[in-house]
């Protein structure tokens, strides 16, 4: 839905368009002074300054002083529902019109959660056919777990494997101490895969993966999938990776 869309909405709810203006950029920045607010609605920052204040006391917004200067961000949408209780509807609808500006150039982690086998598969399934050639994945698996056969028949997992080996993906793969000689061979000449065995030592249950600016970290049992996108957890977490590679064993 555009922002067109949504100001219609927030007529509905009552805003006049400079509100709807200032409403929206607060959405897209996630916190900001009234300055920062004033300069993404294009409008007088006496004039933002107002509509903040007004916001603020129907509780559509909410603020906190830090070191004498003001900052303000948007309540959930969901507050909105609840403090118009007789517009429920019409808050619900702003909800979901908003999921795709909340915070959008704030530094705010994003996070997806899968709990069925059919939409795990169909997420990893998603990331992979995503890559472009030549791309690299990290991880860290449990081979005795047997996360992906909990989640993926043989066929489909062959299959995951030909994709990557189709598009030249390099997989870089911890596993834990004496778990090598568990993974059948026919796993590792299938596709691009460096293995390491960690210090026995290092303990690691489920199978995490780093790709691109995102984390999936999954499990069969039971069986659930978290996506985390973030450049400074992907980051921090790669630079954990990069430390264990150094100090684990090459078995292939």
């Amino acid at each position: 839905m555009n922002k067109t869309n949504i100001k219609h909405i927030l007529a509905e709810l009552g805003f006049s368009e400079n509100e709807s203006k200032v409403y929206l950029a607060l959405t897209v920045l996630g916190e900001a002074r009234a300055s920062e607010v004033a300069k993404k609605a294009d409008l007088p920052r006496t004039t933002v300054i107002s509509i903040l204040e007004r916001l603020s006391t129907d509780n559509f917004i909410t603020n906190h002083t830090y070191r004498g200067v003001i900052y303000y961000w948007i309540e959930s949408p969901k507050t909105i529902a609840n403090i118009l209780s007789y517009r429920l509807e019409v808050a619900n609808k702003l909800d979901s019109s908003l999921a795709s500006l909340y915070r959008k150039e704030a530094h705010f982690p994003a996070a997806e959660i899968y709990d069925t086998k059919s939409k795990i598969k169909n997420a990893i399934e998603k990331i992979i056919s995503n890559l472009r050639k030549g791309s690299v994945i990290y991880t860290i698996d449990t081979p005795e777990a047997g996360n992906y056969a909990k989640i993926f028949s043989n066929e489909s997992e062959e299959n995951i494997r030909l994709l990557k080996k189709k598009k030249d993906i390099i997989t870089y793969t911890l596993v834990p101490f004496g778990s090598f000689k568990g993974i059948d061979n026919r796993k590792i000449v299938s596709q691009n895969i460096k293995i390491r065995e960690m210090s026995e030592n290092v303990k690691f249950a489920g199978s995490l993966w780093i790709v691109k600016n995102q984390i999936a970290h999954f499990s069969g049992n039971p069986p659930f999938l978290v996506i985390i996108k973030h450049e400074n957890i992907v980051n921090g977490i790669k630079g954990v990776f990069d430390f264990l590679w150094s100090i684990s064993v090459t078995k292939n």
